[in-house]
């Protein structure tokens, strides 16, 4: 197949959280990627457990992931693992098709899925490049390339279960209760060490945008996740506090 010829694909937030609701209206939540928070040392398995319908999970759980806000301005905060706290952004590659069905990702036509971790400061949206001599630099970013050099972070595949119950928007897009899932999500850990370490009282945030590279075609670049800020340290049993705003499962 020819670069010209290609379909593009487009990224959406994972397929459980679609619903007639967000599908209807192509809202932000349905056009971004999501970010889970789990809170077990076994959250990789716990949540391939919550996606796959296994051990008593379904991918309903999922909306039950989300993240504690800041009371501040509603922003994401993101704890570092020895806070027992582990997140994961998820996100689906679909076809822009009627149906949006999935897109497979074709490494012998140069594709690869991956995502970036950029910072939000002063309103201006900046990419991470690594160096062998330093710690590296944020470097100028838009929101439809990526920065030379710029940090990738990896996204695996994942196959979301059959749950959905009928009529409902998730069955009516491949993720029927008792049908065979056509679905699947691609998911990857974010790396959270600590709080940030920017010294001065300027806000500083963070997105994730997930990416399709198709070389020699432009990159797919994702819209971006929720902002989030990058916390200290938090007491590993403290409870879950409820969101201010909770995506809700696909039951419309």
């Amino acid at each position: 197949m020819s670069a010209a010829a290609r379909e593009t694909p487009r990224w959406l937030a994972p397929a459980p959280l679609w619903t007639a609701r967000t599908v209807a209206a192509a809202s932000e939540e349905f056009l971004r990627p999501w970010i889970a928070e789990l809170r077990t040392d076994s959250f990789l398995a716990d949540f391939l457990s919550i996606v796959g319908g296994t051990d008593g999970r379904s991918p309903a759980d999922l909306p039950a992931t989300l993240p504690e806000r800041s009371d501040e301005d509603g922003s994401y905060r993101l704890f570092p693992s020895h806070s027992r706290r582990y997140y994961l952004v998820l996100a689906s590659l679909v076809c822009h098709r009627p149906g949006i069905p999935d897109h497979t990702v074709q490494p012998a036509l140069g594709e690869r899925a991956l995502f970036v971790l950029r910072r939000i400061r002063q309103g201006a949206e900046k990419g991470f490049v690594p160096s062998a001599t330093d710690t590296g630099t944020w470097q100028p970013a838009t929101a439809h390339a990526l920065v030379p050099g710029e940090r990738e972070l990896p996204l695996h595949r994942a196959p979301v279960a059959a749950f959905a119950a009928p009529g409902t928007a998730a069955a009516t897009l491949g993720m029927a209760a008792g049908q065979p899932s056509a679905r699947t999500v691609r998911y990857g850990y974010i790396p959270v060490s600590g709080g940030d370490t920017v010294a001065d009282d300027v806000t500083t945030t963070y997105v994730i945008r997930a990416v399709l590279v198709r070389d020699p075609c432009a990159p797919v670049i994702s819209a971006p996740t929720q902002p989030f800020e990058l916390a200290g340290p938090l007491d590993p049993d403290a409870p879950r506090r409820p969101s201010a705003a909770t995506t809700k499962g696909p039951t419309s």
